[in-house]
């Protein structure tokens, strides 16, 4: 599941959204993707494919060099256990080629953070480390609403509002150096 942490913590995607990628959503070579669909495990049914939970949601980003150097090195290690790296395939996968159920991701990241003595974190919080590690990088806010898929900037804006004091003194000395 490293991998998938990994891709977490890259791209702040959802859970769902990570867990119904499939290749034909993936274009390596424009270092990209697109979230079209997603997975969930319902009680009594089992895994359910779907769309993303809202509009904005449905979105393409980019992806780094490293995200995509990832994503080879997962296609390459589909292609050795002779599993599908195109079309429907789903990127990630249990060694069957289904796709991972949503909880079992969740379980294998708690698991990971206790044997790693890591501060206390859920699988979600990949999605905000993202959204945070942006924020204080000076990406814009609204391109980082949109690659979290979230409705409004506003939303990514009163999510992560405790990371803007850190960026003022940033903002005051790049204004003061130009």
């Amino acid at each position: 599941y490293g991998d998938v942490f990994q891709f977490a913590i890259r791209t702040g995607l959802r859970r769902s959204e990570i867990c119904g990628l499939q290749w034909d959503a993936v274009d390596l070579v424009e270092g990209r993707l697109r979230v079209i669909r997603t997975v969930h495990s319902i009680n009594g049914i089992g895994l359910v494919v779907g769309e993303p939970k809202t509009k904005k949601s449905r979105r393409t980003i980019g992806l780094s060099a490293e995200t995509v150097n990832l994503l080879h090195s997962v296609k390459g290690g589909q292609l050795d256990m002779g599993l599908p790296t195109s079309g429907a395939g789903y990127v990630f996968t249990r060694p069957s080629g289904l796709p991972l159920v949503p909880q079992v991701v969740t379980k294998h990241f708690t698991g990971f953070v206790r044997q790693h003595n890591l501060p206390k974190m859920n699988f979600h919080g990949l999605r905000h480390a993202y959204a945070s590690l942006c924020l204080v990088a000076g990406i814009d806010s609204k391109y980082v609403s949109e690659s979290l898929g979230h409705s409004t900037i506003s939303t990514t804006l009163d999510l992560y509002s405790h990371i803007i004091p850190s960026m003022q003194q940033h903002a005051a000395d790049a204004v003061a150096n130009l």
